[in-house]
């Protein structure tokens, strides 16, 4: 309730202004006072009955001034709107007036187009023919004829050449006319052309036609029809009848115009190129006297050009012409008509000539409105005598029952959900109260679904509790089927998981022992697959109260059956917006009507359990991948480690044989090493020998050198053998060289992916903080929006008042208006009163119409605001929900980074290790490639022994110096 409801029933009470006063200043109540009230304030706080009498000195004021001027000024505007329609269709009736002859020139014209003698005239002249005497004679006879019985002054045949064959006055045969082209548009277009021009003086001075009196020195508006003369036997054009009528100083067009109208004023203006405007005739009726050739005055020329520049569209306009009030229509008459047949076509391609104005005089306005000033006065009397009456009606009527309605609102209001308002009529009044009772109960039924959700929100927050201790997938689903089942009181409670193929099996169930166990059974249904998938994909709910009404398969069905199910709740558990299974309840001692307690606790529920069962998989995926990880590294590690002992013994063994030992024996062991082992004990042996055959020949080489030249050559092989032996030790060793840079890049790859989990589990962790502080500036805009909400809605309340208001200003006007009707019908009054009495009678309805319109928007407003608030209050639940929810992944989020950048640092550790080992091959390979090297050159030296014998003898001698300092048995013999 508002602050200004409170305030009124207070004042209801023995002491109004002392209690008013008190609620007002009450901190309890929360209301403070202001040190200065505004007049719409003061009026609020008025009590009900001081406020109808305001109302009763306003409705007066209302009466006097509004039914005064407002009726005057919808009298006055209605009535200057019939005379503008008024003038705009008498000004039809000159436009017929002045067409009318026209129509009647051309009529007579198109018939003369087919008289013999003016066909056999056109044709002379268009062979280039003359004419002879009888022949001209009776084509001119025809058309004096003509300007005779229709009373114009042009009638004239023109040939093709556009030079005139005949005409009915002066004598004219042989020149040129062609009145505004016009004839010239009738050869190449063969259509009759009506159209107003204005023909100059001097034109008039060679055709000399019978002018009226006084009509000299002067240019004349003229009505042309061009009727085009064809050629019987080809249908070719071949001359052109031209009839012309002058419209100054002639009053029959006028003067039919006021006969049929009953007075007024009419007249016809041209306009000039320049745009002057001369008044062409004119006529007036006033006081049953005429006047002619009276003018516009200077805004009638306004008028004029408006109506030029409308076309076939009608402006007026109120001026004064001579002494009398009028209002005034002008029309542009079109340039011209196409005439074809009974079709014609109007054309305002050019500047109109031919103005046509109508006046309406407004002495029967002011009558009306001299004579309604009487009426407004006795209207004024009547209302205040109404008012009087009605204001004990109203007392009875409607301030009792709203002080009634008021009291109940305040026992509501202290407490007591129980108050309901009683309905005294079915006006606006027990609507009100019929809604607030409607009000009521809705307050109430949305406590009962707030306390609903409060009890949904402890229940899941219990349910998820319980298996929050544990990441254990089998335990997640245990603890919450059995919550569930304990909260929902269901006879069984299971989860149904899916795989790809949306077969599916019981992997968690909770129930009576007096019903049948479900866990383990795997269920195959191909109509599931088709019905109910997308259903659950969209995360929906399925409550089923009776399974044998339910549109279920066969099987399925008895497979229900078997499971001895009667009624099942069913919600899906989803998983990254993935389907993962159905949580599902099931009732089985007899059906059961769901709830919506119990569905909404199903589905909030299995949402927390989606993510639970997410997180579950996540962490497994980071454990497996870590011990995946340690494996791998473990296996590694004691390879390089066995590996690298095997590659030193063999460093130690060529380090030996480098330093003259060739009694060393390398190990040999399985794998590359031990080849590289094998061929390296291969070479030893092979050296050791070469060595003892060099230490023999060496003490014989000063003796044969110069007798025998094949030992030189046998020392030469022995040494490409040597050197052969190397390049296979060479070989062996490249092999193991790639091995280990195999598994140096492999090492390499293990650390890229590695870094790149780290950087991945990095950057989600900002995307979390991101997402939560996200989170909390939506839940802070939700907050500013539900107090913005909130006041709408206060300021909603105070639209009541208003609405009260004008809805008894305008039931007060609908009294006085039916009274106002039924006076003026008692009294015989004008027609005009009545309608009055009817305008303001329908005012008044249309006025409560929209009151009521508004009322029902406020209420609907009301009501909506209310909703808003709420659905704010369960969005901002959720909003911390997935806050908290948030801070949980981002805890699991931190422990996986920690996890992987220690995974991090032990594969750097294992890169670093192979590159070393990896550098200790290669400075092997450098090692054995510089023997060969020794060797190619110990073969190049034998060579040279070949070719120079002296100094192979002093090598020969060297050489054995160097031999006995090899160690080649055991015993140290050299």
């Amino acid at each position: 309730m508002n602050k200004n409801f409170l305030t009124k029933h207070l004042s209801n009470e023995s002491h109004p202004e002392s209690s008013s006063h008190q609620l007002l200043t009450s901190s309890n109540q929360g209301y403070l006072l202001k040190p200065k009230l505004t007049l719409w304030q003061h009026f609020s706080n008025l009590s009900i009955s001081r406020k109808q009498i305001v109302a009763l000195v306003a409705s007066e004021i209302i009466s006097i001034i509004g039914v005064t001027v407002v009726s005057r000024l919808l009298i006055t505007s209605n009535l200057q709107v019939i005379s503008a329609e008024q003038a705009k269709s008498e000004l039809a009736v000159i436009d017929m007036a002045y067409n009318i002859k026209v129509n009647q020139m051309g009529f007579g014209f198109r018939g003369q187009s087919d008289n013999t003698a003016i066909i056999r005239a056109t044709a002379n002249s268009f062979r280039g023919q003359s004419l002879s005497p009888e022949l001209k004679a009776q084509v001119k006879q025809i058309l004096v004829n003509e300007i005779t019985a229709r009373k114009i002054e042009y009638a004239t045949l023109v040939g093709r050449d556009l030079k005139i064959i005949v005409n009915a006055n002066a004598e004219r045969q042989g020149e040129v006319f062609n009145p505004g082209g016009l004839v010239s548009e009738v050869f190449n277009f063969p259509k009759q052309i009506k159209a107003s021009r204005i023909v100059q003086w001097s034109e008039l001075s060679k055709e000399l036609p019978p002018l009226p009196q006084n009509f000299r020195n002067q240019d004349a508006l003229i009505r042309y029809t061009v009727t085009p003369v064809k050629d019987p036997e080809t249908n070719i054009v071949i001359g052109a009848l031209v009839s012309g009528d002058i419209v100054n100083q002639k009053d029959t067009i006028n003067q039919t115009a006021l006969d049929a109208t009953g007075g007024g004023y009419s007249a016809i203006y041209y306009q000039k190129p320049n745009g002057e405007f001369i008044l062409s005739t004119s006529l007036a009726s006033a006081s049953s006297q005429s006047f002619r050739n009276l003018q516009l005055p200077k805004a009638g020329e306004t008028l004029l050009k408006e109506a030029v520049l409308s076309g076939n569209n009608i402006p007026t306009a109120r001026m004064t012409i001579g002494n009398e009030a009028y209002v005034v229509a002008a029309k542009a008459v079109p340039n011209k008509i196409l005439q074809a047949d009974d079709e014609s076509t109007v054309s305002y391609n050019k500047q109109p000539v031919a103005i046509l104005v109508r006046g309406t005089p407004e002495i029967a306005i002011n009558q009306l409105l001299n004579n309604s000033s009487w009426i407004q006065l006795l209207t004024i009397v009547i209302a205040l005598l109404i008012i009087s009456i009605w204001t004990v009606i109203l007392r009875k009527t409607i301030i009792l029952p709203i002080t009634e309605l008021q009291k109940t609102a305040f026992k509501y209001f202290t407490g007591d959900r129980t108050a309901r308002a009683e309905v005294f009529a079915e006006d606006e009044i027990g609507e009100l109260a019929i809604t607030f009772n409607r009000l009521t109960d809705k307050i109430t039924q949305q406590v009962k679904q707030q306390e609903d959700q409060v009890k949904i929100a402890q229940l899941v927050h219990e349910v998820t509790d319980r298996y929050r201790v544990s990441l254990n997938p089998q335990y997640i689903l245990d603890s919450a089927i059995i919550s569930i089942k304990s909260a929902i009181q269901a006879d069984r409670v299971l989860v149904y998981r899916l795989d790809q193929n949306w077969n599916g099996q019981i992997v968690a169930e909770s129930v009576n022992p007096d019903f049948p166990i479900a866990v383990g059974t795997e269920i195959i249904d191909i109509v599931f697959v088709k019905n109910y998938i997308d259903q659950y994909q969209n995360n929906s709910v399925q409550a089923i109260a009776n399974v044998d009404d339910h549109n279920f398969s066969s099987s399925h069905l008895e497979l229900l059956h078997r499971l001895g199910i009667k009624a099942s709740l069913i919600a899906p558990i989803l998983i990254n917006k993935k389907l993962y299974g159905l949580l599902i309840a099931h009732q089985c001692s007899e059906t059961r009507e769901w709830q919506n307690l119990e569905i909404n606790l199903l589905k909030q529920v299995a949402i927390p359990i989606g993510y639970a069962l997410e997180q579950t998989s996540l962490n497994q995926r980071i454990d497996h991948a870590s011990s995946l990880a340690e494996l791998v590294s473990g296996e590694k590690r004691q390879q390089q480690e066995v590996l690298q002992q095997q590659i030193s013994r063999l460093i130690q063994d060529i380090s030996s044989v480098s330093q003259g030992n060739l009694t060393v024996k390398a190990e040999v062991v399985s794998g590359q090493i031990g080849l590289i082992a094998e061929n390296f004990n291969l070479v030893v042996d092979n050296l050791k020998k070469t060595i003892t055959e060099v230490q023999s020949s060496s003490c014989q080489i000063n003796t044969i050198v110069r007798e025998n030249e094949n030992v030189i050559y046998e020392l030469s092989a022995q040494t490409q053998k040597q050197t052969s032996a190397l390049q296979n030790v060479l070989e062996k060793v490249q092999p193991i060289i790639s091995s280990l840079q195999a598994t140096s890049a492999s090492n390499n790859q293990a650390r890229e992916v590695t870094r790149t989990s780290f950087n991945n589990a990095q950057q989600s962790l900002t995307v979390i903080d991101s997402a939560t502080q996200n989170i909390s500036t939506l839940r802070s805009t939700i907050d500013e929006m539900k107090k913005r909400v909130k006041k709408l809605g206060e300021s909603s309340l105070q639209i009541d008042n208003i609405i009260d208001l004008v809805s008894e200003i305008g039931t007060q006007a609908s009294l006085l208006a039916v009274n106002t009707e039924l006076q003026a019908s008692r009294r015989n009054q004008d027609s005009s009163f009545l309608l009055i009495a009817t305008n303001l009678g329908d005012l008044a309805i249309r006025c409560a119409a929209i009151t009521q319109e508004i009322e029902a928007i406020v209420n609907t407003n009301q009501q909506e605001t209310r909703e808003i608030i709420q659905v704010m209050d369960l969005v901002t639940s959720q909003v911390v929900k997935e806050t908290n929810i948030t801070e949980n992944t981002k805890a699991s989020l931190n422990e996986t980074l920690i996890a992987l950048k220690q995974i991090n640092q032990l594969v750097n550790s294992i890169f670093e290790g192979t590159t070393f080992q990896l550098e200790t091959s290669q400075s092997i390979q450098e090692m054995i490639q510089e023997i060969d090297q020794v060797s190619e050159v110990s073969n190049d030296f034998s060579q040279q022994v070949f070719q120079s014998w002296q100094k192979a003898l002093n090598i020969a001698q060297e050489l054995q110096i160097n031999l006995d300092k090899l160690k080649v048995n055991e015993t140290g013999n050299s």
